[in-house]
């Protein structure tokens, strides 16, 4: 199965949060293969480097702005993109299941793009959040107070799995 992980590049983040992104990217880098936006540091280079220590298939969506960021990863497949659209559309579209770990804009970005186009049924794909630490509640929070407020008739519940624990990822991964 292919993964795209949506998550924070950022290596200033705090402690618990990478801890929790190794503990369960040990786990299914095993038998799983990567998407993800071509960067080793943060939370995304833990993703990289546990999916290529365990020898898997390796795809990096980056921006042409970018590509001299690429020397430094050893990708199986590289998508280059120009716009944040494109960049999003190749993210989902080469992914069998979308996993979001904390993150800031750039994974916002990503989220919102998934759930619209998994809701518009343009893509049928699985999204799961992994909610360490309670990183996303205001976000589901917003998500509730949408759909009770009748912004949408799409309930979030619907949409997309939130789970808490690395062993109900696995679990949600397995269905």
């Amino acid at each position: 199965m292919k993964i795209f992980i949506s998550c924070s590049s950022q290596d200033a983040i705090e402690e618990i949060y990478k801890e929790k992104t190794y503990e369960l990217v040990k786990e299914i880098s095993k038998d799983n293969d990567l998407v993800f936006g071509s960067s080793n540091t943060g939370l995304m280079g833990i993703c990289y480097r546990e999916f290529l220590k365990n020898k898997r298939k390796i795809t990096g969506i980056c921006y042409e702005i970018y590509k001299d960021l690429l020397d430094d990863l050893k990708l199986d497949e590289t998508i280059m993109v120009k716009t944040l659209n494109e960049s999003n559309n190749e993210l989902i579209k080469n992914s069998d299941i979308i996993l979001v770990l904390p993150g800031a804009y750039g994974t916002l970005s990503e989220v919102i793009s998934s759930i619209e186009l998994v809701r518009t049924k343009v893509y049928d794909k699985k999204i799961i959040f992994y909610n360490i630490n309670n990183f996303y509640d205001d976000l589901f929070e917003l998500f509730k107070k949408m759909y009770n407020a009748k912004t949408t008739k799409n309930n979030y519940k619907d949409i997309i799995k939130i789970c808490n624990t690395k062993e109900e990822i696995i679990k949600e991964m397995e269905k």
